[in-house]
């Protein structure tokens, strides 16, 4: 439920925001929730990730390509920050890279489980902390019958999960 809930949301999202196909420096990011149990799903070009848009070939840019998809799944509290006090923490469901052409696109999911439904809390964006390079992340969001839309531009953009 949770999936299509986030699939649509995200079409709809791509519909009303229209980035084009692939944009270095900017990703989507959309976020569903069911009372404490969550999804998050994440797309942005290669090159604002891990420096590249071709397949990775030689053992250095494997590496940086591995190193930089581990930051992604290890840097995702640091990227998306609910408050303290509802203690939510990430899992990665899929953290993958697709290559069309000359473009490489990092497509990453995580279930989100937190001790407290996330309504009526501030949920914070520090992206560029993480991955400088990208400079404007559309971001949308549903828990419960909350429905917020943002563009995480700068580090601390705040999205308040209320009516």
């Amino acid at each position: 439920m949770l999936y299509l809930l986030l699939f649509a949301s995200l079409n709809s999202f791509a519909a009303k925001h229209e980035h084009k196909a692939h944009a270095h420096g900017a990703a989507k990011m959309a976020i569903a929730f069911e009372a404490t149990k969550g999804e998050l799903t994440f797309e942005a070009p290669g090159e604002s990730i891990y420096g590249f848009e071709h397949v990775a070939k030689s053992a250095a840019q494997k590496k940086q390509q591995a190193e930089a998809l581990s930051t992604l799944e290890t840097g995702i509290a640091k990227m998306v920050v609910f408050e303290k006090q509802l203690n939510c923490v990430f899992t990665r469901q899929k953290l993958e890279v697709s290559q069309d052409g000359n473009h490489s696109e990092v497509q990453a999911s995580f279930i989100i489980q937190c001790d407290k439904d996330p309504v009526g809390s501030t949920l914070k964006f520090h992206v560029q902390s993480v991955f400088p390079k990208l400079k404007d992340v559309d971001v949308q969001v549903i828990a419960g019958d909350v429905q917020k839309a943002a563009e995480a531009t700068k580090n601390g953009v705040q999205i308040e999960l209320k009516k």
